[in-house]
């Protein structure tokens, strides 16, 4: 009796071990259908450089992604501008011997403007993106209208190493799922959010909790940007950023009660870019631009305004 409880366990197992094996086989061949149809690709004088490139009319906004990313992590609710995003390199379909200093990927952008026939943008430079993001605006200012450095790093720092799970596509991909037809992705953003006001804003507004949700989904498969977070570890360990020679309109946005990106780094770049202007957002953390969109969008825009004065 007690074999044929073993062994109809054991088929038990193997049934739903192998139809667990088929979703997950199915979601990744989805997923990486879903990034390879979104975005595009162009041969530059440095390499291959994925990019989506989104919006009818407007400036150009220039959208360096975070660590990790990729060129899915590009805000989508900038109305008034061209989003134009690249993957860093090592980060999805960007080979990372497309440039792995700042200097390097600061030259991929410029390489990538000349190739698209784009002469100047706005450079948003978002977390781990920062640093390229401000090297580009130091070296190219004939390119660059205004820099944006929204919780950006300026400093050397250690990256902060991820759970194991989310090194691996497969238990990434079944932890995410678990929780999503469990307790929800709540679980998983009162350990992200730990400031209830912060948390609540999130979770009343449905849009908002969506857009999280897909922020977080982002980063999976972790396969396809091991190498670009790899990298920027490496990077970001010895930074020397040419702040001092950043000569372009300066705004820069950081949550006070940031731990992954620390506040300091928002008054460093203050204290070292000439003119540059200091928008804090009292209590707010990483989670800061979908918290707090609108303030964000508001400054941004009067910010611009300023420059066409």
């Amino acid at each position: 009796m007690f074999r044929k409880l073993a062994v109809g366990l054991l088929v038990i197992v193997f049934v739903l071990s192998a139809l667990t094996l088929a979703r997950y086989s199915m979601w990744r061949a989805e997923r990486i259908d879903s990034l390879r149809t979104q975005s595009q690709a162009v041969d530059t004088n440095v390499g291959k450089i994925e990019y989506l490139f989104a919006g009818e009319e407007g400036p150009v906004l220039l959208f360096v992604h975070g660590t990790p990313g990729g060129y899915d992590q590009a805000p989508a609710d900038y109305e008034g501008f061209r989003i134009l995003a690249p993957s860093r390199p090592g980060y999805l379909a960007t080979p990372i011997e497309v440039g792995r200093t700042a200097s390097e990927q600061a030259e991929a952008y410029r390489a990538l403007l000349d190739a698209l026939e784009i002469r100047e943008v706005i450079v948003m430079g978002a977390s781990g993106g920062g640093p390229s993001a401000i090297t580009f605006a130091a070296s190219y200012p004939d390119r660059v209208r205004a820099l944006v450095a929204m919780e950006a790093v300026s400093q050397s720092m250690e990256l902060l190493e991820a759970p194991g799970f989310l090194t691996s596509d497969f238990l990434f991909w079944l932890v995410f799922r678990a929780i999503e037809v469990g307790p929800g992705f709540e679980a998983i953003l009162t350990n992200i959010v730990p400031n209830p006001e912060n948390l609540k804003l999130i979770l009343d507004d449905s849009e908002t909790l969506e857009k999280v949700k897909a922020v977080l989904w982002s980063g999976w498969p972790p396969s396809l940007r091991r190498e670009g977070f790899d990298n920027d570890n490496i990077q970001f360990t010895d930074l020397d950023l040419p702040l001092a020679d950043v000569s372009v309109p300066t705004l820069i946005f950081h949550g006070t009660a940031d731990i992954n990106v620390p506040y300091g780094h928002a008054e460093f770049l203050a204290e070292q870019i000439s003119g540059a202007r200091l928008h804090a957002i009292a209590n707010a953390d990483h989670m800061m631009p979908f918290t707090h969109a609108k303030e964000i969008r508001t400054i941004l825009r009067d910010f611009l305004a300023q420059l066409e004065d």
